[in-house]
């Protein structure tokens, strides 16, 4: 009967190491999107994965010669040094060519050499010149994203404590009043993880910070910044000068939601007695709202 079982094992060792490579291009992703050789790295292996489960990170440890399972997900958190070797592994395992490859080594190198270094100046530049060249969408896309209400406040309660992969428990969390079900959280759900603001962990889900393995000095993170101040500021002309709005959905405790209640509620009685205006002396009408409304919370 063992040796059955270890028939099996080999066989199933064997299929693995048949896999064919999956062209990053074939995958439908756009290289110059990341900014980072990690995230780069990391939106192919689960790629890889999404379009079939045998593309584990235990079978791209076998294909990149590792006899640990874990080497895969310990390069992706930056346990494990990328030297040439592994760099060259990637570059054929992703087929990259022509400007994708000279992209996919500016992230590579730009790693790899301290700022303010000749060499690390030299990659920066070549990583600009490609990513104008090439048009970003990714950033655009998160920003859009993110300015539906309702896109922004699932990522929010993915932040929450005890948080599932599973658009039940978001159902569940959700203030019935919103009146939103299942497919509307699963489309909110796929949208996020699609542009990169949502990702599947062992442990449920987790919230990704962009910008979390750049440096405060890193000419990248001005890149983005600039990026994002361009999207806002073309959001902004398309928004009426006349109106003025704020809203939006933060995670939270119990204990600042209701400081922040009482807060409001000081505040909102002090301006209200402000605008009041005896008749016949007012000249203008204005709405003046404002409301702080639980949308969600954990539950047991």
């Amino acid at each position: 009967m063992a040796k059955n079982t270890t028939t099996e094992k080999t066989t199933k060792v064997t299929a693995l190491r048949l896999l064919s490579d999956l062209p990053f291009r074939d995958l439908g992703l756009n290289i110059y999107q990341y900014v980072t050789f990690h995230s780069l790295l990391e939106a192919y292996f689960n790629q890889c994965k999404q379009q079939d489960r045998r593309y584990s990170y235990r079978y791209f440890s076998q294909r990149l010669g590792s006899k640990s399972p874990s080497f895969t997900k310990e390069v992706l958190d930056g346990k494990q040094k990328v030297n040439e070797r592994l760099f060259t592994e990637f570059t054929e395992m992703l087929d990259l060519q022509g400007d994708e490859f000279d992209y996919f080594e500016s992230l590579y190198r730009l790693e790899q050499y301290p700022e303010g270094t000749s060499l690390h100046e030299r990659y920066y530049r070549r990583f600009r010149e490609l990513r104008f060249r090439k048009p970003v969408n990714l950033v655009e896309a998160q920003y859009d994203c993110i300015t539906s209400w309702f896109t922004w406040l699932i990522r929010e309660v993915a932040s929450l404590k005890g948080s599932q992969d599973n658009p039940l428990w978001f159902k569940r969390c959700i203030n019935p009043i919103l009146e939103k079900n299942v497919p509307d959280i699963v489309e909110a759900m796929d949208l996020l993880k699609s542009v990169q603001l949502l990702e599947s962990s062992e442990t449920g889900l987790s919230v990704p910070d962009p910008l979390k393995e750049m440096s405060a000095k890193d000419p990248r993170l001005k890149l983005l910044y600039k990026e994002l101040i361009e999207l806002a500021l073309k959001y902004l002309k398309d928004t009426s000068k006349n109106r003025e709005f704020g809203a939006f959905a933060i995670a939270t405790t119990p204990e600042k939601y209701a400081q922040m209640k009482k807060d409001l509620k000081e505040f909102l009685d002090s301006q209200f007695l402000a605008l009041d205006t005896p008749a016949g002396e007012a000249t203008t009408v204005v709405s003046f709202s404002f409301q702080l409304l639980k949308l969600a919370q954990t539950h047991g």
